[in-house]
């Protein structure tokens, strides 16, 4: 048997123990916000690059529809049209005279109607609508 215990020191740590305890518990609570930190810090890096990338895809999609809109309207754009060797069909071909690049070729019989309308420079008033 032991010898006999001391009422006051049972159940008590010793401060060199206490003070240990607190040292290491401060230290994980330290090393798990760096951590938590770091972790979120990368996801919200990765998710503001995302989004960003996405806005300049967006942004730069619209700009060109209405640049590409205000050129033919402008008429800067060439239409072409040539029948092929059969007769029956006719290649329409779309360039852009600034950058000479091709913007539309297809191929489409040559007696179908035309798919786009004429495109009117000024808004003008007409009794029939059209």
């Amino acid at each position: 048997m032991d010898g006999p215990v001391d009422s006051e020191q049972f159940g008590r740590e010793k401060p060199a123990i206490a003070a240990a305890r607190a040292a290491r518990h401060a230290r994980e609570t330290r090393t798990k916000f760096w951590r938590v930190f770091v972790v979120s810090s990368f996801f919200v890096v990765v998710l503001g690059a995302n989004l960003f990338v996405g806005a300049v895809v967006v942004f730069g999609n619209i700009r060109a529809q209405a640049t590409a809109a205000s050129d033919a309207a402008n008429g800067k754009i060439a239409r072409v049209t040539r029948p092929l060797l059969d007769g029956t069909f006719c290649r329409y071909t779309v360039f852009d005279n600034n950058t000479s690049n091709t913007i539309e070729d297809r191929v489409e019989r040559c007696d179908a109607p035309r798919g786009k309308p004429k495109i009117r420079v000024k808004s003008e008033f007409t009794w029939g609508g059209k």
